[in-house]
């Protein structure tokens, strides 16, 4: 296994935009090996011990793992069967989380058994790449209930896993949704387990307002922990019956604290028969507050792309609204900007990095498993202050069709190492290489994404380019941004006629104090593939 640095090639400099200096990224890249199927699923955990994991899961065959040292040498390579879940019916699993803690990969796995969702935890030794433990954390009543729904508000049934970035301290949401029999009620319908990074458990407690005949449902929105102190949830609280002196509908935070065995909560006023929500729920250590970023339609008919975005910040120990700012994203381009937020990041200075990208759903096709698909456009980055206020921003343009759909805050799920086999025909499975990612560094910007690379140097007829939807001509670009600057480039080498390289952006993984980042490299010459782990520092 040899390192193989780099040099970056820099193609052009889009029209119009002065020439900036970009810091010249640092690349190195693993031995090659056979382009990963189509059919499973990827995912790079870097770890602070500077080792790397990659992680294949299989539709067939488990899950395959294979450790690299920091010289980027192979360690180790392992296969995980299930103790408890079948390794041959992914189709019916999904991945809930990957996560570094506490030195070791981390996987939260989700395995519908007998109608009943099972959540499985496995532990990989960060140090030598091997299967440590599987533990069964809990299971749901059944999937075969009526679904209870009201203003698109859908009450959940599954689970949900959040972890600290700051601390591996992590908590797991036990949500059992669905209407409710005659002699039923609500307050055991849902659990919060918190654990410390050695997985023992510190707290639990179920979840319920008060007064849970008001709001017996709940659809989850996000859950953010504290370290050993506190575990905080966001929901939509619903009732699927119209109320004359209650909205039918509230989105609440709640928390519950170390040594306490009921969750305190708090409505968020503004938000009465909200519907089509979603979240990102944060502790901030720079405020020491709660910030939470909502995406939902006020009005009961609206369209799911007819969201409206409110930046909100919260008291720690109360959940109490401190502030509420509406997002306009009129900083983001002179003209309007349709983008729907993809992921929320508060920066160590307090400033907040809010990346957004344009997305319609369409059918075409008669085909059950093709019918659906989505464009992503435009990303649109924007920079919002510790006080809530808009401060700059810019777009970077892309064209993409996926196969499937595409939901608000999809990175935000894939930096969490969340998946679905949803796709059972594995050529339509390009899910990992679309959508976009985006590093912040002290000294710029950068974003990364797979595009035609022909379509882009047409003359400026972006309005008549094809969007990018299959991957035989795909090629990953890299656009840096610094202040007013803008400039375009290749990360590994300038792509040729009869050679091209892509990223299989779903695997990535970040050190994002660091500037590192990791991805994997698929370099096509004529009909021939190789894949390549690619190692970044930016």
């Amino acid at each position: 296994m040899t390192i193989r640095s780099v040099s970056l090639f820099i193609l052009c400099i889009i029209a119009g935009f002065p020439i900036a200096m970009a810091q010249t990224p640092q690349v190195a890249l693993s031995a090659s090996f056979p382009e990963p199927s189509a059919d499973g699923w990827d995912k790079l955990v870097l770890l602070a011990n500077g080792n790397t994991c990659y992680l294949h899961f299989d539709k067939s065959d488990g899950i395959q793992t294979a450790l690299y040292n920091a010289n980027r040498e192979l360690l180790a390579s392992d296969k995980i069967s299930g103790k408890g879940w079948d390794t041959r019916d992914m189709n019916d699993t999904e991945i809930d989380g990957v996560y570094e803690i506490n030195g070791q990969v981390v996987i939260f796995l989700q395995q519908l058994i007998k109608y009943k969702p099972n959540l499985f935890r496995i532990v990989i030794d960060g140090n030598t790449g091997h299967w440590v433990q599987e533990d069964k954390i809990g299971e749901l009543p059944t999937v075969l209930h009526r679904d209870a729904i009201a203003l698109n508000n859908l009450a959940s049934h599954d689970f949900y896993v959040a972890k600290d970035p700051y601390s591996g301290h992590y908590a797991v949401a036990f949500f059992a949704g669905g209407e409710l029999s005659r002699k039923e009620t609500p307050r055991e319908r849902i659990k919060v387990l918190h654990f410390a990074p050695d997985h023992q458990l510190l707290n639990q407690a179920f979840y319920t307002l008060p007064d849970s005949t008001t709001y017996p449902y709940f659809s989850y929105l996000d859950m953010a922990v504290q370290g050993k102190n506190s575990v905080y949830l966001c929901t939509v609280a619903f009732n699927t019956k119209k109320m004359e002196d209650r909205p039918q509908s509230e989105v609440w935070v709640s928390a519950l604290k170390a040594g306490q065995t009921e969750f305190t909560h708090q409505p968020m006023g503004y938000t009465a028969n909200f519907g089509n929500a979603y979240a990102d729920l944060q502790w901030s250590p720079v405020t020491q507050k709660l910030q939470l970023l909502l995406l939902a339609a006020p009005e009961a008919k609206a369209k799911p792309d007819e969201r409206r975005y409110f930046m909100n910040y919260l008291d720690a120990a109360t959940c109490a609204l401190l502030q509420q700012r509406p997002l306009q994203l009129d900083k983001i381009a002179p003209g309007p900007y349709s983008g729907q937020p993809q992921l929320m990041t508060v920066q160590p200075n307090g400033i907040t990095t809010l990346q957004l990208e344009q997305m319609q759903e369409f059918s075409q096709g008669k085909n059950v498993y093709n019918m659906l698909h989505t464009t992503l456009g435009d990303v649109g980055i924007c920079s919002i202050s510790p006080a809530g206020q808009e401060d700059s921003g810019y777009v970077v343009p892309k064209q993409q069709v996926a196969n499937g759909g595409f939901q608000p805050l999809y990175l935000q799920r894939k930096n969490r190492g969340a998946w679905v086999f949803r796709n059972r025909v594995p050529a339509l499975n390009t899910t990992p290489y679309l959508s976009f990612d985006y590093i912040h560094t002290a000294h710029g910007d950068y974003t990364l994404f797979n595009d035609y690379l022909q379509f882009l140097d047409r003359g400026g007829q972006f309005e008549d380019r094809k969007p990018l939807r299959y991957l035989t001509e795909a090629n990953i670009i890299c656009y840096y941004h610094s202040g007013a600057q803008t400039e375009r480039m290749f990360l590994f080498g300038k792509p040729e006629t009869d050679k091209a390289y892509y990223c299989m952006l779903g695997a990535s993984d970040r050190k994002a104090g660091e500037n590192k980042y990791a991805t994997i490299l698929i370099t096509r010459t004529a009909a021939e593939k190789k894949a390549q782990i690619a190692w970044i520092t930016f």
